[in-house]
């Protein structure tokens, strides 16, 4: 039995001619606005910037993406930024003046431990030895030029 499968779920279904429900409520809100801001203000001129304005909030509601959310996603959260309680608060504060302290390395001496590197578990005997050859071997080598001796 083979079912189908739904695609393109996030793809919204256009039902007014191009637009989806939300981009036509947006676009008829803000022509509407700006219809009556127009009509209600008395001049002329001045009537024009509002109902620009709500034409333009409405248009960008609908179309504009920020980021790929659309933007009453990002009026809601000036909204919140807006809304929310907000304290900043900086005090200087003067460093106190730190001693350096020096390291005497003159009596430093360097020791060579015997069997100091631990050996590898890989299940296999001869495996064990090569790698503590390999490493043992390397580190005679290293000890032997910290000390100055002939390799």
């Amino acid at each position: 039995m083979q079912f189908q499968v739904p695609q393109f779920l996030d793809v919204e279904d256009k039902i007014i001619g191009p637009f989806t429900i939300k981009q036509f409520l947006y676009i008829t809100g803000g022509v509407g606005m700006g219809y009556l801001s127009f009509r209600l203000i008395p001049v002329t001129i001045i009537g024009l910037i509002p109902a620009f304005g709500f034409v333009a909030l409405g248009g960008a509601l609908a179309f504009y993406k920020y980021n790929n959310k659309p933007f009453v996603f990002l009026i809601e959260s000036a909204f919140n930024y807006i809304k929310s309680e907000r304290l900043y608060i900086w005090k200087r504060q003067k460093k106190e003046q730190t001693t350096e302290i020096t390291l005497d390395l003159s009596n430093f001496k360097t020791t060579k431990h015997a069997g100091s590197m631990p050996m590898m578990n890989t299940g296999s005997k001869l495996n064990d030895l090569t790698w503590s050859i390999d490493v043992e071997g390397k580190n005679d080598v290293q000890m032997q030029k910290v000390h100055g001796e002939s390799v």
